[in-house]
């Protein structure tokens, strides 16, 4: 997989979580190192509302990566979500994070 795959595969992730949710907008910021720790981040959070994340292992050095999404979280997983979740408690843990999302993207760190 490209780095632009791999970059892409982040972003779809973002937008499978919030279509998911039932969030009406898509994530169109630029998908960074930075994008990529936040997302983990809340890829963990949500792993107390949905059992489709339980599986994923933690990143090595506390971060994740665009690679480490690319690499474990499978469009299998992201399918999964349609029938594994707590929806209410996955919105709300996507809404804490969206603003840290995209100012991630905007390159203001994380």
């Amino acid at each position: 997989m490209t780095e632009q795959q791999q970059k892409e595969h982040v972003r779809q992730l973002i937008n499978t979580l919030y279509t998911r949710a039932g969030i009406k907008t898509q994530f169109r910021g630029e998908v960074n190192e930075d994008v990529a720790a936040v997302a983990g981040d809340l890829l963990t959070d949500i792993s107390s509302c949905s059992d489709a994340f339980r599986w994923v292992p933690k990143p090595t050095g506390g971060k994740a990566s665009i690679f480490w999404i690319a690499k474990n979280i499978t469009r299998s997983v992201m399918t999964d979500l349609s029938e594994k979740q707590s929806v209410t408690c996955m919105r709300a843990r996507i809404l804490q994070y969206r603003t840290s999302l995209d100012m991630a993207a905007a390159g203001l760190g994380y």
